[in-house]
């Protein structure tokens, strides 16, 4: 199903992917729309795959994993074929965030997050060191993260 995004959907996207938890009555108080019409617009967002899905934004540190990182991954030329198929293999790996495939010298970025750093190091061992379709990684740790505002 295809929607023509609206200048209101706009608003509804920015305003819940900065909440995802507001009730209905008060997301179409902040559009300006009567709440029929807003959730109408909303179930129409989510029918045409616009809106994805809801979920939890975790606080890593706080739930005990102390180091985030950035680990870059070449994939080897044998599998590039297969190179979408790897992104759901890593993204159940625990300590997973995001997974995103890349244009350049590097295919794959792992989003991760570990209790310390003896955990991150095990990780790349066992989920990319050991891994048959993938070559060469480069990991960066995250010293701070300021997620951006919502655009739709």
């Amino acid at each position: 199903m295809t929607i023509t995004v609206t200048e209101s959907d706009r608003v509804i996207l920015r305003e819940l992917a900065a909440d995802g938890r507001l009730s209905n009555k008060e997301l179409a108080d902040r559009v300006g729309l009567a709440p029929s019409t807003c959730h109408g617009r909303v179930r129409a967002l989510e029918d045409a795959g616009v809106i994805r899905g809801y979920r939890a934004v975790i606080d890593p540190v706080a739930a005990g994993a102390a180091i985030s990182a950035l680990i870059s991954v070449a994939v080897l030329d044998h599998a590039r074929s297969q190179v979408t198929a790897l992104v759901p293999v890593l993204r159940r790996a625990a300590g997973v965030q995001q997974v995103f495939l890349l244009g350049g010298d590097r295919d794959i970025v792992i989003h991760v997050s570990a209790a310390d750093v003896a955990s991150l190091r095990e990780f790349i061992r066992v989920h990319i060191g050991s891994h048959p379709d993938l070559g060469q990684s480069q990991t960066q740790l995250i010293f701070e993260h300021a997620a951006g505002e919502a655009s739709a």
